[in-house]
C-alpha cells in the first residue's frame, strides 16, 4: 500500500473536486482504521507496518487539503439559442388593404426579435455563471425570460392568422419584457 501511495501522487493532478472530496472522506476512514490497528494490534510487525503506512497516507497530497495539487476546473458552459423563432413567420397571401399593417409588424417581430435575443442570451450567460457558484437569476427576471417564448409564439401565430391586434399586443408585451430583463442584465 506504501508504493500505491508514493506513486500515485501524479493522479492527484486531474482529479475534479468530486474525486477529490471522495480521497479526502476515504483518507479520513483509512486514518482512523489505521489509529486502531496501530493501538490494538499485540504484534510488534503489525503496528510498525500500521505506522509506516499511515505516514506514507498522511504524505498523500490527494487526500488532504493544503496538499491537493491544482484542480482544474472545466470552462463554464456556453449559452444556447433562444428557445424563441429569430425571424417573422411566413404570412401567406395577404389581402392588399392589410399589406403595410402585416410588412409593418413583420420588421417589427424581427427588430424586436434581436433585441430579446440579445437579452435572453445575457440572461442565460448570468444564469450558467451563477449555477457554478450556487445561487440563481432574481425570480423577476428568470420568470421574464421564461415569458418571452410564449410571447414570441403567440406573436407569430397572430401574424399567421393575421390578427393584427393580437400580433402587436403579444410583441409589445414581448418589448416590455425584454427592458426587465435588460435592467438587470444589460443590453
Amino acid at each position: 500500500m506504501e508504493r500505491y501511495l508514493i506513486y500515485g501522487a501524479s493522479y492527484c493532478s486531474g482529479l475534479a473536486a468530486a474525486q477529490y472530496a471522495a480521497n479526502v472522506a476515504m483518507a479520513r476512514n483509512m486514518s482512523a482504521y489505521l489509529g486502531s490497528v496501530s493501538t490494538a494490534a499485540t504484534d510488534p510487525e503489525a503496528r510498525a507496518a500500521a505506522a509506516r503506512v499511515a505516514v506514507a497516507f498522511s504524505s498523500f497530497p490527494c487526500a488532504y487539503p493544503g496538499k491537493q495539487l491544482p484542480v482544474i476546473e472545466p470552462p463554464p458552459p456556453k449559452p444556447g439559442d433562444p428557445p424563441f423563432r429569430l425571424v417573422s413567420p411566413d404570412l401567406g397571401k395577404v389581402p392588399d388593404a392589410e399589406q403595410e399593417s402585416a410588412a409593418d409588424l413583420a420588421v417589427r417581430y424581427d427588430t424586436d426579435v434581436v433585441r430579446s435575443a440579445a437579452a435572453w442570451k445575457n440572461a442565460e450567460t448570468l444564469r450558467l455563471s451563477l449555477v457554478q457558484r450556487g445561487m440563481t437569476l432574481n425570480a423577476p427576471t428568470a420568470s421574464a425570460v421564461l415569458r418571452l417564448k410564449p410571447l414570441y409564439d403567440d406573436a407569430a401565430t397572430a401574424l399567421k392568422a393575421h390578427n393584427w391586434d393580437e400580433a402587436l399586443s403579444n410583441l409589445q408585451a414581448a418589448e416590455a419584457t425584454t427592458q426587465k430583463i435588460e435592467a438587470t442584465v444589460g443590453h
